[in-house]
């Protein structure tokens, strides 16, 4: 007697999980994020102007299987979306002709994802020749984001996620109105999605697949031709003022661990690398006893500190947007690191 009761509960339950079931295959199949399908090296379609914000962590690795085949990487760049800018080809111009360069970038990359970045590739058998790495003072203290779609790190890499944490991840984002709306009716809701940060233009000079690189020639020559108009639009950042001194110190405990493990790995394998602490507009530098730290552990001979550049520190004309630097004052800062004639700052001794 009690079968049917049962039986109607059973239905009511699917009746009730069945809005979430279509959501779920929704989901698997548009893609929305470009994470559920492997990787086809093709990241933004002919003719668009827009793009939903990548998970820059999940294309680095599955561009990198994707290609090695055939590229046979042995030289990497490292670092979060402060490292865009040091591009490829103004690097490979101090290294072999025969180094093949991929670069690892990902906004708010923490140490944690460089440390783990090399780890996959040693453990991949992917041979380390060459090594840049770029690490900003905020480097430092920056924790990975395992809860936000554009940050969460690739499943394959980081130890502390799944493919499940991953995908709920990006599912959860993929819950947002204005993101479903946008599949169907992507005119309608476009300027929003950019405003809100949730989209972002395509790259003005297009992209090299090959090396996982965005490319930002167009957008510096509208900069370096009229930086007066370009920089109208961002009153906030002509009138930003100096951070007040002392910077405070940066490497704490935690830092100093990862930081030991990713110089321990690049020795243990013989890697050639240089690691750039790269300038902010008006920022101070790293503070003496943090640069002292980073060049006892990843060697002094390595490191090269940009950050207390009073030239470029006071050179609105050299950014972006007062974080990340133009492509041509990146390709000097190159050429400064294998420059033995450059100076270099001098900092008080650790005491």
């Amino acid at each position: 007697m009690k079968q049917p009761g049962f039986r109607k509960f059973v239905l009511r339950t699917l009746l009730a999980l069945l809005p979430v079931a279509a959501y779920v295959a929704l989901y698997l199949t548009l893609d929305p994020f470009k994470v559920v399908h492997r990787y086809s090296g093709v990241s933004v379609e002919p003719g668009d102007t827009l793009e939903r914000i990548p998970n820059k962590r999940y294309v680095a690795i599955e561009g990198l299987n994707y290609y090695n085949d055939t590229q046979h990487y042995d030289s990497f760049i490292f670092g979060s979306s402060l490292s865009s800018n040091f591009s490829v080809d103004a690097w490979k111009k101090h290294l072999p002709d025969s180094a093949s360069v991929y670069h690892f970038t990902a906004g708010a990359e923490p140490l944690e994802g460089i440390r783990d970045e090399l780890r996959y590739l040693f453990d991949h058998q992917i041979p380390v020749r060459h090594a840049l790495l770029v690490m900003e003072e905020e480097m430092y203290r920056r924790g990975t984001r395992y809860e936000e779609m554009p940050y969460v790190p690739h499943y394959d890499v980081s130890p502390k996620i799944t493919w499940l944490d991953f995908q709920r991840v990006h599912f959860n984002a993929f819950r947002d109105p204005e993101i479903l709306l946008y599949q169907f009716f992507p005119s309608m809701v476009a300027d929003k999605l950019v405003e809100d940060g949730k989209m972002q233009t395509v790259p003005s000079g297009g992209r090299n697949e090959l090396a996982n690189e965005d490319l930002e020639n167009v957008l510096d020559s509208i900069i370096i031709s009229d930086p007066e108009k370009y920089f109208s639009t961002m009153p906030w950042l002509v009138e930003m003022q100096p951070l007040p001194n002392p910077m405070p110190l940066s490497i704490d405990a935690k830092a100093e661990g990862l930081l030991r493990e990713i110089a321990a790995m690049l020795n243990e394998h013989h890697v050639d690398y240089v690691v750039i602490v790269p300038p902010r507009f008006r920022t101070q530098s790293l503070q003496p006893l943090d640069h002292a730290l980073l060049c006892e552990i990843m060697g002094e001979q390595h490191v090269k500190d940009f950050s207390g550049d009073s030239t470029l520190i006071h050179d609105l004309y050299s950014y972006y947007d007062g974080l990340h630097i133009l492509t041509y004052r990146c390709s000097e800062l190159i050429d400064r690191c294998y420059d033995t004639t450059s100076q270099w700052m001098t900092y008080p001794s650790k005491k």
